[in-house]
């Protein structure tokens, strides 16, 4: 893990045009501050400006980028955060998740350009993505990812579970 040659840190806007159509893995940190009304007991550690926050894979950057800038729908990442953000989900189609309403996917969207940052780093596909990932988020327990080794990631995995509960169903 050590020898894998990282991107510098950019705006998430910026990262995601520079991602190729290669498989590699990602970095997602908060450069900004977190609301102060953000779904966070003040018993875990606070999630504050540099702090790594999400780690991925992706067989194809530039596709997975579309991804987190898109629709929460199609994104674990996404759909944390809008959680912790306290956004409204909602059912739409057969999707097995809820994305968000159209106004909060506007809101998230905007707070995401605004406050992460991400890197990213290529791997050839002979690399174990997954096994890279898996020993990355075994390392660096990053809140957001949903592993369930430290209190922050059960909080969000939590927050999201009861936010997939309450979303609102389309009468569409």
């Amino acid at each position: 893990m050590e020898d894998l040659k990282w991107t510098a840190s950019a705006p998430a806007k910026v990262a995601w045009a520079a991602m190729p159509f290669a498989p590699g893995l990602y970095k997602c940190y908060l450069t900004g501050d977190m609301p102060k009304n953000v779904n966070w007991p003040a018993e875990l550690t606070p999630l504050k400006r540099g702090d790594l926050i999400y780690v991925g894979k992706a067989t194809n950057l530039r596709s997975r980028a579309k991804h987190h800038g898109v629709q929460t729908s199609k994104s674990t990442f996404r759909r944390s955060l809008a959680a912790i953000l306290g956004l409204q989900a909602q059912w739409h189609g057969r999707s097995a998740h809820p994305r968000l309403t159209d106004t909060d996917e506007e809101v998230l969207s905007a707070w995401m350009v605004k406050n992460i940052g991400m890197s990213f780093c290529l791997v050839s596909e002979s690399e174990p993505l997954a096994d890279l990932e898996d020993a990355m988020r075994t390392e660096l327990c990053p809140p957001l990812n949903r592993d369930g080794r430290t209190p922050e990631q059960l909080h969000v995995s939590a927050a999201a579970a009861t936010a997939h509960s309450n979303a609102l169903r389309d009468k569409g």
